[in-house]
């Protein structure tokens, strides 16, 4: 009888505990990246965006001028992610998710790690330059270079 009690409080402090283990940190997705369409064709940087993301297993679920949603499923969890794009470049912003963890801080949002991997391939596949490293608070001053 003891062991069944210690094994039901066991199980009860670890359901107790299970958001806990919920994994969460801050969602990182790049700042604007640089993609020079061809003669400034806009569907340049549209056809490259939707076939980056049909490799990856991303699916277009809205389409709209300047605009694409794209949505990736791995088994329960779902992401869409809003790419805005233009002739000279795109930028992806968080869309929704389910099972991946979500929720606004008061330092920002946070969500399960693998959205940034996911975010970061996406990027990787389509191409372009990161043009928010490129600040000028990015680089140190020289005071602070010593």
């Amino acid at each position: 009888m003891k062991k069944l009690i210690a094994l039901v409080l066991t199980l009860f402090g670890f359901l107790l505990c299970q958001p806990a283990f919920a994994r969460h940190e801050p969602l990182a997705l790049p700042g604007r990246i640089a993609l020079a369409a061809e003669n400034g064709d806009i569907n340049q940087n549209k056809n490259a965006i939707i076939k980056a993301g049909a490799m990856l297993d991303w699916t277009v679920v809205a389409d709209q001028p300047g605009k694409l949603s794209l949505k990736h499923v791995k088994g329960n969890h779902e992401l869409v992610l809003d790419v805005v794009y233009d002739a000279t470049g795109y930028q992806l912003r968080y869309g929704s998710s389910v099972d991946l963890n979500y929720k606004q801080t008061q330092f920002g949002a946070e969500i399960h790690p693998i959205v940034n991997h996911w975010a970061a391939n996406l990027v990787k596949f389509i191409g372009g330059k990161r043009t928010d490293l490129d600040t000028p608070t990015d680089k140190p001053t020289a005071s602070q270079a010593k």
